[in-house]
């Protein structure tokens, strides 16, 4: 009998609704809360098991992707950017600009870097822009300022020092790192090594040259929120590593295409993590974003 009201979220792909009420009766007397989470639970539990719905455990919420990436010509440009950056952020773990933009590759979005002068003092601004599925800019771009501090450039530098101490205090990389050691001793096509990974919630990107040599290999793993270049897992885990595993790695661009239409290789309740595609991070802006110590760095990639 508490008045309430209830609002459907749809900015983000994972529709839900908020439901808010008051903490006292009508005579202004608080409401009893004890044992407020063990009954939410035990009604979510109830509507889950009469409604037939997928259960909400917190295992199964991180499994899944919920921020859909780029449609150009849906809606707002700008909105869409926003509601992907923001959350990314904020939730994931990266210790150098090259990892943020192979972050955002995934939602095709690049970011880059802006250096200017005004009155003798210099300044470095960010600039976000839509992509198509071959990372070819689309749309207008747009200035950091425009998404608020919390994506500019200041924000991601504190942001990538903070990932480092986290990273390493609760030693995200050995999930990870786990896996991809296993996929590196099955004997699987580089398109079934990426289609091995995405099954256990984590996508590669892979960075080539013209001629097709690999001098870069990015981990994106969505359960941990954690992205790693190879190189911070280990030399084994390296660029030339991986051109000696995939030696024929030239004629890789129809797998990305491939896997657009089939991301499983019989892997039951696959999460349905984004497709995998090149991204071409040897651009000036990598270098200005030095946050990254010298362990663990690729010196062909740098």
């Amino acid at each position: 009998d508490q008045p309430y009201i209830v609002y459907k979220h749809e900015d983000i792909d994972r529709h839900h609704l908020h439901i808010v009420s008051v903490r006292v009766d009508e005579n202004g007397k608080k409401l009893d809360h004890n044992f407020e989470y063990r009954k939410s639970m035990e009604i979510c539990r109830n509507l889950e098991q009469n409604y037939n719905l997928i259960p909400a455990d917190k295992k199964e919420r991180q499994s899944e992707l919920p921020i859909k990436p780029i449609q150009y010509g849906e809606e707002n440009l700008k909105a869409q950017i926003a509601n992907i950056i923001r959350p990314l952020v904020k939730s994931y773990r990266f210790q150098s600009f090259g990892e943020y933009k192979a972050l955002l590759s995934l939602y095709n979005i690049i970011v880059e870097e802006i250096k200017g002068g005004v009155e003798g003092k210099q300044y470095n601004g960010l600039v976000y822009s839509a992509t198509d599925n071959k990372g070819e800019r689309i749309g207008k771009p747009f200035k950091s300022s425009l998404f608020g501090k919390s994506v500019g450039y200041e924000a991601l530098q504190r942001c990538m020092l903070q990932s480092a101490e986290i990273i390493k205090e609760k030693q995200l990389k050995e999930r990870t790192k786990a896996i991809v050691t296993k996929a590196m001793q099955l004997p699987l096509s580089r398109a079934n090594f990426e289609k091995y990974l995405v099954a256990n919630g984590i996508n590669v990107i892979f960075r080539q040259n013209d001629a097709g040599r690999i001098y870069g290999v990015t981990f994106i793993d969505h359960q941990n929120q954690c992205v790693l270049n190879g190189s911070r897992l280990g030399k084994e885990f390296s660029a030339n590593v991986f051109n000696e595993l995939f030696p024929s790695s030239k004629g890789n661009n129809d797998i990305r295409l491939q896997q657009q239409s089939s991301n499983n290789i019989g892997y039951a309740d696959e999460p349905d993590f984004r497709p995998q595609r090149d991204v071409d991070n040897t651009d000036a802006s990598l270098n200005i974003f030095s946050m990254e110590t010298n362990n663990g760095t690729d010196s062909e990639e740098e």
